[in-house]
């Protein structure tokens, strides 16, 4: 008889925290931003100035995102001289570029430069405090690893040239879910617009 409730009762937890998890994912505070409008498969957006905590690490894509991932949660679940819990938000940004990955946190509103907890586990973590920008995404589901980022990094960019638009730094890697949200899940491709005015 056990080997028919073991899995039923697997099943049911499963299911239950996928319910938990997409439940959740509506009470994590999300980087604020202003949608200006719809180009086609571009979305414009404002984003105001934000505060980022940022590591920067060097070799493999995936390793580089689990490691700063966890420099950068160490630092939020307490590993600061004064153990202050700081909240979650989302999205994850990443910046891959020639050298290895900037991972970034989004620090939550109230979080200040000046007087902030300083790290303690995750020396290497760099906050500052971004200025304001227009910028053009585009968003997709699924499980997205470093080839679809690159596959939708490539459409925006022409979607961009489309448009008439130029680029302005960088594409961010944006991830919206944790690893085993199976349901719902949210990714973007971003960059910053030179010159765009409303």
């Amino acid at each position: 008889m056990w080997y028919k409730i073991i899995p039923a009762a697997l099943l049911l937890l499963f299911v239950g925290y996928q319910a938990y998890a997409f439940m959740a994912r509506d009470t994590t505070p999300t980087r604020p931003y202003r949608v200006i409008q719809k180009l086609g498969t571009l979305e414009i957006r404002f984003y105001p100035p934000a505060i980022t905590a940022t590591v920067h690490k060097t070799g493999d894509y995936r390793d580089n995102m689990s490691a700063g991932f966890r420099d950068l949660a160490s630092y939020i679940f307490g590993g600061n001289d004064r153990e202050e819990k700081i909240a979650m938000t989302s999205p994850v940004i990443s910046v891959p570029d020639s050298t290895g990955t900037d991972i970034s946190f989004v620090m939550p509103e109230g979080f200040e430069l000046q007087g902030r907890p300083t790290p303690t586990r995750a020396p290497n973590i760099v906050f500052q405090e971004t200025a304001p920008v227009y910028t053009a995404s585009l968003t997709f589901g699924g499980f997205a690893k470093k080839a679809d980022m690159d596959r939708k990094t490539a459409e925006l960019l022409a979607a961009l040239k489309a448009q008439g638009l130029t680029p302005s730094g960088p594409v961010q890697h944006l991830y919206y879910n944790a690893p085993f949200d199976l349901f719902g899940r949210k990714n973007e491709v971003l960059v910053a617009i030179e010159g765009f005015t409303e």
